[in-house]
C-alpha cells in the first residue's frame, strides 16, 4: 500500500511496511518541505485516488509519489529529532557499577583459586595449598583496598 495523507493537521505516509506519521509542522522539519497550500490531501493507490483541498486531481501524482518514495529519510530525521540522549549516570550509579566491577573480577580471581586449591588437596600437594592461601589472602586484600578506594572517592 501507498498513501500520503494530510488531515486534520497530521501527516500519514505509508510505503509498504514503512510508515510515518506526524504533525505537519513536524513532517515540515523532517522533509525540510513547505507544503504550500496543502491543508487536506488523501493519496493512495489502492483507491487510485488523488484529493487535494476537497478537489480531485489527476492520479497519479509525482509529488505525491515522490514523498512516498522518501517515506526512510523523513523516519530518519524524525528518529533524529525524538532522540533524547541517555542521561549522565550520577555519581551513585557510577560508584555502584565500579563496585560491581571490582566484585566480578574477585568473584572470578576467588573461583581460579578455588579450583585449584581443590586440585592441591586431592593431590595431597600442601606446598601449592600454602601458595594459594596466601594468593586468596593477597586477593582478598587487594579487593578491600579497591572497594575503600571507591567508598574514599565517594
Amino acid at each position: 500500500m501507498r498513501v500520503f495523507q494530510i488531515q486534520k493537521g497530521e501527516i500519514l505516509i505509508i510505503n509498504g511496511d514503512k510508515q510515518y506519521s506526524d504533525t505537519v509542522e513536524n513532517f515540515k522539519l523532517d522533509s525540510e518541505l513547505t507544503l504550500k497550500d496543502l491543508n487536506e490531501v488523501i493519496y493512495d493507490n489502492y483507491q487510485e485516488c488523488c484529493v487535494v483541498n476537497k478537489e480531485f486531481k489527476e492520479y497519479p501524482n509525482t509529488e505525491f509519489e515522490g514523498y512516498i518514495d522518501n517515506v526512510d529519510t523523513y523516519i530518519k530525521a524524525k528518529e533524529k529529532r525524538e532522540y533524547v540522549p541517555p542521561e549522565e549516570p550520577t555519581e551513585e550509579e557510577k560508584a555502584l557499577a565500579k563496585i560491581n566491577e571490582i566484585m566480578a573480577a574477585n568473584d572470578e580471581q576467588i573461583a581460579d583459586i578455588k579450583d585449584a586449591m581443590l586440585v592441591a588437596v586431592l593431590t595431597d600437594d600442601t606446598e601449592l595449598q600454602s601458595e594459594l592461601k596466601k594468593e586468596y589472602a593477597s586477593v582478598i586484600e587487594d579487593t578491600n583496598n579497591k572497594l575503600q578506594e571507591v567508598k574514599a572517592n565517594d
